[in-house]
C-alpha cells in the first residue's frame, strides 16, 4: 500500500520572516477646532478635563507613532538555534526503545521489512550548527519470529529468518525559518519532496510536521522533554486522511561512547550482520553509505 513508504519518516512551518508589514501611518490632527457661536457667554474650565484630554492626545499620537515604527526584519543567517533551550536540550547522542503500531493497533507488518517492530532501538545523533540542525539516525530491528516465517529466505540481505536482524538508517536536516527558534526543510522520497516543520512550543515541547506536496500532512509528531536528559515522542501517520500507524519513543541522552558501545551491544543482541550495518536507507533499498559516512564522524566500527 502506497502508506507505507512514509512508515518511516520520524525525526528529528513554512519559510516565516520576523517581518511585520510596514503600514504607512497618517497622523491626524487630534485636536478639536473651536465652536464658532453668537453670543455665547464665557464657561468655566473644567481642568480636569482639560488634563484627561490632553493625556488621551498624547496617548493617541504616541500609539500611532509606535505603530509607524517598522520591526526589524529576520536575518535567517544570523540565527543561532542553540540560543533556544529545546535546540539545547536536544543536541547530542540519542539512545531509544521505540514501538510502532499499525492503522489497526498492533505492532506493525510490514512487507518489504520482514523485521520486528514491537520492541527495537534507534540511535540518533543530532547536530546543530548555527541555524541549521542535522539529525542522522539508524534503527534496528530484532529477527523476525521464526514461526511467522515464510521462508529462511524472508529477509532483506544475506541474514536468515528467524535467526537474523537488520537496521536501516535515516537522514533529515532542517533550517530555521524564523527568528522564534522555528524549522522548516524539504525531505525528498520516492520522487517527491514532503514539507516539514518544526515548532517550538515552549522549552519543553516541540511539534514536527510532515506534509505531501497537496500540503495534506502525513506526519504529526509531538516531542516532550523532561529536565532529565530523557525526551518522549509519539507520532501519528496519515494518509488521505486515514490514520496509518501511530508510534511510541522513549529516548535517553547519552555521550557519543556509550552511543557505540550501545549501538555495538544491541547489534549482538539482534544477531545483525556486519554486511548490513547501516545498509539500508528508510525505503528499505541498499544506502551505499558506511556508517561513518552516514554519521559523519568515526564510529569506531
Amino acid at each position: 500500500m502506497a502508506w507505507r513508504i512514509f512508515l518511516t519518516l520520524i525525526a528529528c512551518g513554512s519559510m516565516m520572516a520576523c517581518n511585520s508589514d510596514n503600514a504607512n501611518a497618517v497622523k491626524v490632527n487630534t485636536t478639536p477646532e473651536p465652536v464658532q457661536s453668537e453670543s455665547v457667554e464665557a464657561q468655566p474650565v473644567d481642568d480636569s478635563l482639560s488634563e484627561s484630554e490632553s493625556e488621551s492626545e498624547s496617548e493617541s499620537e504616541s500609539e500611532i507613532l509606535t505603530q509607524s515604527v517598522p520591526e526589524p526584519e529576520c536575518d535567517l543567517e544570523s540565527v543561532n538555534l542553540l540560543d533556544f533551550v529545546p535546540w539545547q536540550r536536544e543536541e547530542g547522542w540519542w539512545v531509544g526503545e521505540y514501538t510502532f503500531l499499525g492503522a489497526d493497533g498492533d505492532p506493525n507488518v510490514s512487507a518489504s521489512w520482514p523485521y520486528r517492530y514491537d520492541h527495537y532501538r534507534g540511535f540518533i545523533h543530532l547536530e546543530v550548527i548555527g541555524n541549521s540542525i542535522k539529525q542522522r539516525n539508524v534503527f534496528l530491528y530484532p529477527a523476525k519470529n521464526s514461526s511467522e516465517c515464510d521462508s529462511v529466505e524472508d529477509v532483506v540481505g544475506s541474514g536468515i529468518c528467524g535467526d537474523n536482524g537488520n537496521e536501516k538508517v535515516f537522514s533529515a536536516d532542517q533550517s530555521a525559518s524564523d527568528c522564534d527558534g522555528n524549522l522548516s526543510g524539504p525531505f525528498e522520497a520516492f520522487g517527491m519532496t514532503l514539507s516539514t516543520t518544526t515548532t517550538l512550543i515552549g522549552d519543553d515541547t516541540v511539534l514536527y510536521q510532515v506534509r505531501l506536496p497537496d500540503g495534506s500532512f502525513t506526519q504529526n509528531q509531538l516531542t516532550t522533554l523532561p529536565p532529565n536528559d530523557t525526551r518522549v515522542r509519539t507520532a501519528q501517520g496519515f494518509f488521505m486522511g486515514a490514520s496509518t500507524y501511530a508510534s511510541y519513543y522513549r529516548e535517553r541522552k547519552v555521550t557519543k561512547e556509550e552511543f557505540v558501545q550501545l549501538l555495538e551491544e544491541t547489534r549482538q543482541e539482534y544477531n545483525i550482520l556486519e554486511l548490513d550495518y547501516c545498509g539500508y536507507d528508510s525505503g528499505g533499498s541498499p544506502s551505499n553509505v558506511s556508517c561513518d559516512e552516514h554519521f559523519g564522524v568515526a564510529l569506531g566500527n
